[in-house]
């Protein structure tokens, strides 16, 4: 005798509190079909995101505590034997913090990578976009060459539009946070750049640490800097979101959801 299936299973999500941040973005119940778990995908990604966000700015204000180990095994050496602080460069490595870094700027690419993939399953473009992908040396370079070549006949004027959100956020902050997070994996300048850079000086008979500085993004320390990019990545979705689900509406000849 057969049995019958199963009854399929609703699941529950107990959120973070970070979570939270992003509900008003990425809510899935506006969505339908592939582009509802889409979007849900991106609304726990943003939200691992901001949760890591936080924790780097804790990691970077609490510097100073998190490196007293690494200044007190550079006093001892001090006492048996001192050095010339004008020829070294002095790095506290915090395992954490790398972590929590390269989870940062694979977080960003991630959520890039899914809001990509709407495209197709909102049917702006014909064929299967699945990732942020570059072409050549463009970021993103497949997407933007989807947008232009293959955008459904009824979505062009869509595609015309997300195609010119993507190029201002690529120059705004993409292009930089996918850099980052290229060099993380294939270093140039060594792992170093993701550790504290201690500041050390002579004080009597001992050495002190006079400034903990934190990782460098170009100009910004990367606790401002993943701040920001949160910030331009929120405002990207959103944007990004509406555009799609104005299409939507305009197909349909719906009035606009508020």
């Amino acid at each position: 005798m057969a049995t019958a299936p199963p009854t399929p299973r609703v699941p529950v999500i107990c959120a973070d509190p970070s979570a939270v941040a992003g509900a008003g973005t990425f809510n899935p119940n506006l969505w339908s079909g592939a582009s509802k778990g889409i979007v849900q995908s991106c609304w726990t990604e943003y939200s691992v995101l901001h949760h890591c966000v936080s924790q780097i700015a804790d990691m970077c204000t609490n510097s100073e505590s998190l490196c007293q180990r690494h200044v007190e095994t550079l006093q001892q050496q001090w006492r048996t034997e001192r050095f010339d602080l004008q020829k070294v460069i002095v790095y506290g490595q915090v395992p954490d913090l790398h972590m929590r870094i390269e989870s940062f700027f694979a977080g960003v690419k991630t959520l890039l990578d899914l809001l990509a993939q709407l495209l197709s399953s909102e049917k702006i473009v014909a064929g299967v976009v699945d990732g942020f992908h570059r072409a050549q040396d463009v970021y993103g370079g497949k997407v933007l060459n989807a947008l232009d070549n293959n955008a459904l006949g009824n979505r062009k004027a869509a595609a015309a539009k997300v195609r010119e959100l993507i190029l201002a956020h690529k120059t705004l902050w993409i292009d930089e946070a996918i850099l980052a997070r290229d060099q993380l994996i294939h270093p140039e300048k060594g792992m170093h750049q993701l550790m504290f850079q201690l500041d050390l000086a002579a004080r009597g008979d001992t050495v002190v640490c006079e400034r903990t500085n934190s990782p460098m993004i170009g100009v910004e320390s990367i606790d401002n800097y993943a701040r920001g990019a949160l910030t331009h990545a929120q405002s990207f979705s959103a944007d990004f979101l509406r555009l799609l689900q104005e299409a939507a509406v305009s197909n349909s000849g719906m009035e606009p959801t508020r």
